[in-house]
């Protein structure tokens, strides 16, 4: 039995008015397939009727969110895009095939942080191309901290990074922190993105943030007794240079017998106690003692005061240059 021509047309009007209280609405389809995560934002613009009697027109602006995983590297990216639908009068497409409606503030919230923010990817993470593989295998010999990508990325802008590892100096620690600080800030402000796809790697985020302020943290301290350290060693030779001048000094230097095989001289410096290595002869002035003037002198006879204490240059203004001993 035929259908009227009335019903086909009653039909019709029925998918035009839903999708006419649709108007303005926002629909959000949500899908997790293996390795992605995906959220499609739909707002129903305008419904407009054509030339063609029965047909329509839907106008639509849609946002796209994706999370991929690169080789185990999470990366973001967002389209943005406005189109138009073309409907049959015989069209079965309704505006549930979009996904379940959505308050509209979050729509909002979303656009506004693609506006602000227009850069493709969100999360900026470090990919390794085979061509770019030319490391030359020698052991870095500067302070420095080897960090995860994710750490990375939130030290990207800082002068001080290079691939995976970050130097350390005091700036670099400054740049550091305040790098974190910005990248945070601005992770915060499109917070509503990366929640739609993946809230796991919100929480990842927070933690490699957490673990690199504390290697920062503990970095800093490191390197404040290391500059205790330094500090000590320079007034440890600064003190040692006046006393084999002969100049007032806190360092005393003697000649130690332990054994009858083993002597040698010592410096003492407040607590600290080590031995001396012969460096060369030197001269008061400073300048350089030729080989015939060091023949005939031994180490031995600048140590003739009290209780083999050292006595200093000699009247040829010569004495020995000794250095701690190397351990």
């Amino acid at each position: 039995m035929p259908i009227p021509p009335e019903a086909d047309t009653a039909e019709d009007v029925s998918v035009r008015s839903l999708w006419q209280e649709a108007l303005g609405k926002v629909f959000k389809l949500a899908s997790k397939p293996y390795g992605v995560r995906n959220v499609t934002y739909t707002q129903v613009k305008a419904v407009k009727d054509t030339d063609t009697a029965g047909n329509f027109e839907i106008e639509v602006l849609c946002v796209e969110i994706i999370a991929r995983v690169l080789d185990g590297k999470r990366t973001h990216s967002n389209i943005c895009k406005e189109g138009v639908l073309r409907q049959a009068a015989d069209s079965e497409l309704l505006p549930d095939s979009f996904g379940e409606e959505c308050p509209l503030p979050e729509f909002e919230k979303v656009t506004g942080a693609i506006l602000a923010y227009t850069n493709t990817y969100l999360e900026w993470v470090m990919q390794d191309a085979p061509e770019e593989k030319t490391d030359i295998g020698i052991p870095i010999d500067m302070p420095h901290l080897r960090l995860t990508n994710m750490e990375a990325s939130l030290v990207r802008n800082s002068p001080f990074l290079h691939r995976d590892l970050y130097l350390l100096t005091p700036n670099s620690v400054q740049a550091a922190r305040a790098s974190i600080q910005q990248e945070m800030g601005r992770a915060s402000r499109s917070i509503l993105l990366v929640d739609a796809v993946d809230p796991i790697y919100v929480a990842q985020k927070n933690e490699a943030a957490a673990s690199l302020r504390a290697k920062l943290d503990e970095a800093q301290r490191e390197a404040v007794v290391a500059r205790k350290v330094t500090a000590w060693s320079a007034l440890q030779l600064d003190s040692l240079n006046l006393a084999l001048l002969a100049k007032p000094s806190a360092t005393a230097i003697s000649w130690v017998t332990a054994n009858p095989y083993e002597e040698g001289a010592v410096f003492h410096l407040g607590l600290a106690c080590a031995p001396l290595d012969f460096v060369r002869w030197a001269h008061v002035s400073g300048r350089m003692v030729p080989a015939e003037a060091s023949a005939g002198r031994y180490l031995k006879d600048y140590f003739k005061g009290w209780n083999n204490a050292y006595t200093g240059p000699d009247q040829d203004g010569i004495y020995p240059l000794l250095r701690p001993a190397a351990d």
